[in-house]
């Protein structure tokens, strides 16, 4: 059984019957804002099954004024899955979220979203200062600008190298499933990585994940955000985060010339267009061609040597 805290013994009984389809992270992520809104109300004496409509909102009015506005969606988010839940269920008679306004974020991105060409380097320089796990870590998001749940779900079963020594692995889930190519340094990584762990060159399918976490199961998306926290921490870019991996990867695709469509299936997104979120950002990009460069030391882009 989860443990719950902050919920009674009723509440906890039906949020695992909502989270039980779930996976492990997720859950977690509903619990942690199920347990911030419970704590909201609970000095009204109220429960998770008896909020009024003014009750949510004072709730979004508090998290407005101390989170970022997409963090704030998010919560906002879940809390109204979780509450038309009980809706189509029949433990509420309506849901409360649905009349309150959604904290909205502006889904086109700045020049805040995406790291500069040097400060790509700068983070670069740094990767010999992680052990050899985070560093295959950072360069996988830099590099296939991958969502954290596709990276925490891959398994060594899931790499494909073809006849002409290219490298690929498949990542996402159902729709969203897809074959992405992987850089050369990534690669070199990837083998040290397994030399590490005493595992031999040859891959064999195993259904063993790549990062594990203490249980041996696959490491926590928490787990992969401290760590590149750390790094860009080390190299003087505290103010990225994941996230902003993968806007950088499409934005620098965008200024290559690659065309929407091919970005789009890189990333898994469901529509070509969203890459006109990022076509206002490119202009800051420096105007130079990207060129990584593919030797077995160095991952830098613009290198002039």
């Amino acid at each position: 059984m989860v443990v719950l805290h902050y919920f009674t013994e009723y509440e906890q009984a039906v949020i695992e019957k909502f989270l039980e389809k779930l996976k492990k992270y997720t859950k977690n992520d509903y619990i942690n804002k199920l347990s911030l809104f419970k704590s909201s109300i609970s000095k009204y004496d109220k429960d998770l099954f008896h909020v009024e409509v003014e009750d949510c909102k004072n709730f979004i009015e508090f998290i407005q004024n101390k989170y970022a506005k997409s963090t704030c969606e998010k919560i906002y988010g879940y809390l109204h899955s979780f509450y038309n839940f009980l809706y189509k269920h029949g433990y509420i008679e309506t849901n409360p979220f649905k009349f309150v306004k959604k904290p909205s974020v502006s889904r086109m991105k700045t020049k805040d979203d995406v790291m500069s060409f040097d400060e790509v380097n700068r983070l670069v320089s740094i990767l010999d200062k992680l052990n050899i796990r985070d560093r295959v870590i950072v360069v996988f998001l830099l590099t296939t600008g991958c969502l954290l749940s596709e990276l925490v779900s891959i398994k060594w079963k899931d790499f494909i190298i073809d006849e002409k020594n290219n490298y690929y692995c498949k990542i996402g889930s159902k729709k969203k499933e897809r074959i992405i190519k992987l850089h050369p340094y990534l690669w070199e990584l990837i083998i040290d990585y397994r030399k590490n762990l005493g595992m031999k060159y040859f891959f064999e399918p195993t259904d063993e994940f790549i990062f594990k976490g203490k249980d041996n199961q696959s490491i926590t998306d928490r787990n992969i955000r401290l760590i590149v926290k750390k790094a860009l921490s080390l190299a003087g870019l505290e103010k990225y985060s994941c996230k902003d991996f993968r806007h950088s990867f499409a934005s620098f695709s965008l200024k290559l010339g690659c065309p929407d469509e091919t970005i789009k299936q890189h990333l898994g997104w469901s529509d070509k267009y969203y890459a006109i979120r990022y076509k206002y950002v490119i202009n800051f990009l420096d105007d130079q061609p990207i060129d990584y460069i593919m030797s077995t030391n160095k991952l830098k882009i613009n290198d002039k040597e």
